[in-house]
């Protein structure tokens, strides 16, 4: 077999590998679904008062400075709703009905602290699975004799490698990251060293 030809069949092994392990953890480990714990059709809801969000579960943040706009007792404020050839149509409020709010409601704050604080297991745990099918990968790919094969599943297991870092990297505990990865270094600068000198 020509050296291209197993150059293109040892990547297209490591991609379809990386694919085959992502995908399979996903389909058999189920993540945390944002929708679970947040409905998204309460955010469109309109809420003026620090009580009314507290019952609707949400978090009241005050505004930081309220620009106030006086008025005398008589006066208006108005807004053009629409405009024809005969006549204007106004929206017009008094200075009791101008008052706004004095914040507004995130409506998604507890929820989505609830969401966060699930989906860290799960992506430490996914993290550490992931990373160990690919250290497997490697090994199992040092063993094999055909060199396409075995620089594909070996390649597979890197990438899934790097896939699991990138994917789960934030949520993970720093000593966790620092741990994994030196142990990973470790076993595969020892395999490049068992199964490769010469």
């Amino acid at each position: 077999m020509s050296k291209i030809k197993i150059v293109i069949l040892g990547i297209g092994i490591a991609l379809v590998l990386a694919f085959v392990i992502g995908f399979g953890v996903d389909t058999f480990y189920k993540s945390p679904q944002y929708e679970d714990f947040c409905d998204e059709s309460k955010g469109r809801q309109i809420i003026d008062t620090p009580e009314e969000c507290e019952a609707k579960n949400g978090e009241w943040n005050e505004f930081e400075s309220v620009k106030t706009i006086s008025l005398r007792q008589d006066e208006l404020i108005c807004t053009k709703i629409s405009e024809d050839e005969k006549e204007v149509n106004l929206n017009c409020r008094t200075r009791e009905g101008f008052e706004g709010p004095s914040g507004n409601c995130d409506i998604f704050s507890k929820c989505n602290k609830e969401f966060q604080e699930a989906e860290k297991p799960y992506a430490k745990n996914s993290f550490i699975i992931i990373i160990i099918l690919g250290l497997v990968a490697v090994i199992l790919g040092s063993y094999l004799k055909l060199i396409s094969v075995s620089s594909g599943i070996m390649g597979g297991g890197v990438l899934v490698m790097i896939y699991a870092a990138m994917r789960f990297w934030r949520n993970l505990d720093e000593y966790l990251r620092f741990a994994i990865l030196v142990i990973t270094l470790a076993v595969l600068i020892w395999i490049g060293y068992k199964k490769f000198k010469k």
